[in-house]
């Protein structure tokens, strides 16, 4: 089994069933069938194949996935990137080396000035795509026209059989800590991710999902490839730009399942009429990527009460989800786990010689599962220590299991806050602060200070026509923290930077000095 037979099958099973629909456009299965086996046929024509890397920096579209389903066709692996020019996306071509892109002509005029004798095809979608016939011929690169070509056919190509163990995905971390690191995950990680997870959410052919994630990182990619699997809709937003635009999307495509990041749900009761409207075909609240607020689980529940709420934990290194915690009861009775392991998932928590602790002591969180990636792009998965000797997955991150079997994750190892002779997690912190009723957003982190170490920092964003003070503050932090836990300074913001896929970039924050929180207003509370 490989994961583009996910596709035909799905065409052979509901050909005249919408696949999914876009702002403008939309595809049955049986359409997305023949248009990325048309283009798989050219992509093999030109050499395409086993052992090639195909990178898309495309916006989320018609072309965008049909691409993605012939690439994988060809026998070839997909690199997905953040459609920017910019030094990240420099830098994750040059790592992967791709044989061929398939890129918005946009995108690939600004990129121009760039070498591309390492790229030698190039797959053009859009209006202006015949614009730059020229100046690719001049490079000498081998080019083709998406709508020409899907519409034309293939040339008679066989079409090469891939390893279920070989490369499937080339897809880049979302570098909430530091650089994005290119993980290479295979058709069977990705396989059995899918059904693993899908046994405990139970969704079927009948669901209908809109997708706000974008499609370069695994959050919406797994997506995709599970309503794919199920042969159910998926409507994809566009993003996340507006939330209200997302609730009215919610009910005017009938829209049975979201799944999001904290971010997603916060802004949805924080900026949106999600309570008023209470879309009324929703069923299914996935929350990954971080923890949401126990509180914010309450309001969210009462908000769509006909809705299960279901949270997972995982990284893109294990395809990506390890954990299930659902449904409703079992997440509000215990706010704070991330869930169960799922089939086939062993979770393990050691110590700093790598001795098995005991249930409810804090310790690395280790994995293993049929999902575990394949390694990085840069081949340094070993000497780095992110896969040890016995294949499993050193996560980074930081947790306990309960006596039950329950994960909870403290936080990151590089994020541990030392102050005072302390060692403490942001997320502690920041679930805190945003039990405030001011407070939509926090995020906390630690900066060198001469006697405490390092002083608890905190960035929040108010909602609407809130203004708390820095007393108020400090006594609502008391509350619940001990003193060495409360933020010695608070600064208020617009917003916090954030990826495309809605996490805190917590680098970003500490190049935020006291004085100047860069292009964002701010108020410090000393």
């Amino acid at each position: 089994m490989l994961l583009h037979d996910l596709l035909t099958q799905a065409a052979a099973r509901w050909p005249d069933k919408l696949a999914a629909i876009f702002p403008g456009e939309a595809a049955t299965f049986a359409q997305l069938d023949r248009m990325s086996l048309a283009l798989a046929e050219h992509l093999a024509h030109m050499g395409i194949g086993p052992s090639s890397r195909v990178a898309i920096l495309h916006e989320s579209s018609l072309a965008a996935i049909v691409s993605y389903w012939a690439v994988l066709r060809s026998g070839a692996a997909t690199v997905d990137i953040a459609p920017v020019a910019g030094p990240a996306a420099l830098a994750a071509l040059t790592e992967a080396r791709p044989a061929a892109m398939v890129i918005q002509p946009q995108l690939l005029r600004r990129m121009m000035s760039d070498d591309l004798d390492w790229c030698p095809a190039i797959v053009l979608s859009g209006a202006e795509a015949s614009d730059l016939a020229a100046p690719l011929n001049a490079a000498g690169c081998l080019f083709l026209m998406f709508e020409t070509t899907c519409e034309a056919g293939g040339p008679v190509v066989e079409l090469p059989r891939s390893d279920p163990e070989s490369v499937a995905m080339c897809i880049y971390t979302s570098g909430t800590t530091g650089r994005s690191k290119g993980v290479m995950l295979s058709h069977k990680n990705l396989l059995s991710n899918l059904t693993s997870f899908n046994s405990r959410l139970g969704l079927t052919s009948d669901d209908r999902l809109l997708l706000v994630a974008p499609l370069h990182y695994i959050h919406g990619r797994i997506q995709l490839l599970t309503f794919t699997m199920l042969g159910a809709t998926t409507v994809f937003s566009g993003g996340f730009r507006f939330a209200q635009a997302v609730v009215h999307d919610l009910v005017r495509h009938r829209i049975t399942t979201l799944s999001g990041v904290p971010y997603h749900f916060s802004m949805l009761l924080n900026h949106s009429r999600l309570r008023e409207m209470s879309p009324p075909d929703l069923r299914h609240l996935i929350i990954t990527g971080g923890a949401l607020a126990p509180s914010a689980l309450r309001a969210l529940q009462e908000a769509v009460p006909q809705a299960a709420l279901h949270v997972n934990y995982g990284l893109t290194e294990a395809s990506p989800r390890l954990t299930y915690h659902g449904p409703s009861h079992e997440v509000l009775a215990r706010p704070a786990s991330s869930g169960r392991p799922l089939p086939g998932v062993i979770i393990e928590i050691l110590g700093s010689k790598d001795e098995p602790l005991p249930p409810g002591t804090v310790g690395e969180v280790v994995a293993s599962s049929p999902g575990i990636m394949v390694g990085y792009v840069s081949g340094d998965e070993r000497t780095i220590g992110r896969i040890d000797g016995r294949g499993r997955l050193r996560t980074g991150d930081l947790g306990y299991l309960d006596a039950d079997g329950y994960l909870y994750i403290a936080g990151r190892s590089c994020e541990m806050i030392k102050t005072a002779g302390e060692r403490l997690f942001p997320g502690e912190i920041e679930q805190v602060l945003q039990t405030h009723p001011g407070i939509a957003e926090a995020a906390v982190l630690g900066r060198p200070d001469p006697l405490l170490g390092e002083r608890v920092v905190a960035y929040i964003v108010t909602k609407t026509g809130h203004r708390p003070c820095h007393a108020e503050l400090k006594r609502h932090c008391l509350n619940a923290l001990p003193y060495v836990r409360v933020p010695k300074e608070i600064h208020i913001v617009a917003e916090l930077p954030k990826t495309a896929s809605g996490k805190v970039r917590r680098e970003a924050l500490r190049g935020w000095s006291a004085a100047s929180c860069g292009d964002v207003a701010h108020e410090v509370m000393p």
